[in-house]
């Protein structure tokens, strides 16, 4: 049994319990809900199986006081989130015909299946979550002693509604941190050992902290104390990591870089090599990054360097692909034949192979040219998998670029990660 202001997370899909896809929700909802005061028991995966399904959501809503599923919301006759929660409840499905319109308005043009009709129930007297990013609302009621909520799956809409409809709703049903009382915080380019060690080398008074890892980013939460001692534990946190890896509020470097490109009045153009077009790939994941993103060119290869971007032939032979004489050269000739006013481009050796002695795996060359200002290039050292090293590439590009349209200061290039 779970004790005081307790919760569990149940994360619902056969997807999940095999292994197709991984599961990023319990991490993600349990850092959240320590930093809202919660002791979170456990958190649990569970196939698209109606028995194991109801059994693990009475025995949670037994134990706990908050109980959050995600998944099953979905119009296919595996997705059982509503059946069960209704049924565990002691109610039946309510048709809502809003929500019915508002997909039969968003699939306006296209044909919407009667299967869709069952996105559009849940279960009687439990209250609607609205998701401004899918077809599927969430819903939230009570079974026993427990706030049971239900959200989608797609962490595109989970993570949203959570923090714009759930941590509103969970503070004021327990009390405890409100967003007023949380100070948001995002680390860059810091490995998550050494943000806690800085963090606990910060603290000031009460303060705590919970910390949640994306691709490109680390989010933290201050919470506990005054505001007084929040403020400076970030600023103590910011004078030891730097201000280039610690910045106020949740936010990704693909955001801070439009938000610099936006302020100069400038657009991207990127040349690629180890990261295969994955900065392109961030930049436009931001809804209108036309505004500010020309394009980008993946010159992997060196016929592609120098075919594309006019890289000389004889110093790719001389230094090699992964050099700065060869990502300076990509960063001109994306620059040369763009429209655009700041080229970012990137060579390494992403691994496992290719590495040697002078250029083990993990080194990076980056270059930043701008029109008028001439060209900028750092030699880094990346660690970790293939896919680590091609993310972290990115990450610090597009840092990177944002330096040097801000004139500021960047990382020291020595600096491992």
């Amino acid at each position: 049994m779970c004790e005081g202001k307790s919760a569990i997370v149940l994360s619902v899909g056969t997807e999940l319990t095999e292994g197709i896809i991984q599961d990023s929700h319990i991490r993600y909802l349990s850092s959240e809900l320590t930093s809202l005061g919660f002791s979170v028991c456990r958190g649990v995966q569970i196939p698209d199986n109606a028995s194991l399904f109801r059994e693990e959501l009475a025995r949670a809503a037994r134990e706990a006081a908050l109980v959050i599923v995600t998944g099953g919301l979905g119009p296919t006759t595996d997705d059982l989130t509503r059946e069960i929660v209704a049924e565990s409840a002691g109610v039946s499905l309510e048709f809502h015909q809003e929500v019915w319109e508002g997909l039969v308005e968003r699939f306006k043009g296209r044909r919407i299946s009667d299967a869709n009709r069952k996105q559009a129930s849940a279960p009687k007297g439990f209250r609607l979550v609205p998701n401004p990013n899918g077809t599927a609302p969430g819903f939230h009621g009570g079974i026993g002693g427990a706030l049971v909520v239900a959200l989608p799956g797609p962490p595109t809409e989970l993570r949203p509604m959570f923090t714009e409809s759930i941590i509103p709703l969970i503070s004021e049903r327990f009390g405890g941190a409100s967003s007023e009382e949380l100070l948001w915080g995002t680390a860059l380019m810091v490995p998550e050992s050494n943000l806690e060690e800085a963090l606990r080398e910060a603290r000031h008074g009460e303060v705590r902290w919970g910390t949640r890892v994306d691709e490109d980013r680390i989010v933290f939460s201050l919470r506990g104390g005054d505001p007084a001692a929040r403020e400076a534990c970030f600023a103590a946190l910011a004078a030891s990591l730097g201000p280039t890896r610690i910045r106020r509020g949740e936010t990704r470097p693909a955001l801070l870089l439009t938000d610099a490109l936006l302020r100069r009045g400038e657009m991207l153009v990127t040349a690629e090599s180890c990261t295969g077009g994955l900065i392109g790939k961030y930049m436009t994941d931001l809804p209108g990054s036309s505004r500010v993103y020309w394009g980008g060119y993946v010159s992997y290869s060196n016929a592609a360097k120098t075919g594309m971007l006019d890289v000389d032939a004889r110093e790719l032979a001389s230094f090699g692909a992964v050099s700065e004489e060869a990502v300076t050269g990509m960063a001109r000739g994306a620059l040369s034949r763009s429209g655009a006013g700041i080229s970012v481009a990137v060579s390494g050796i992403a691994g496992p192979e290719g590495g040697s002695s002078e250029k083990p795996v993990g080194t990076v060359w980056i270059a930043v040219a701008m029109r008028g200002k001439g060209v900028s290039s750092r030699l880094f050292h990346f660690t970790g998998s293939r896919d680590m090293v091609r993310r972290r590439t990115a990450v610090a590009a597009m840092l990177f670029a944002e330096a040097q349209l801000l004139e500021r200061d960047f990382l020291d290039s020595r600096a491992k990660w």
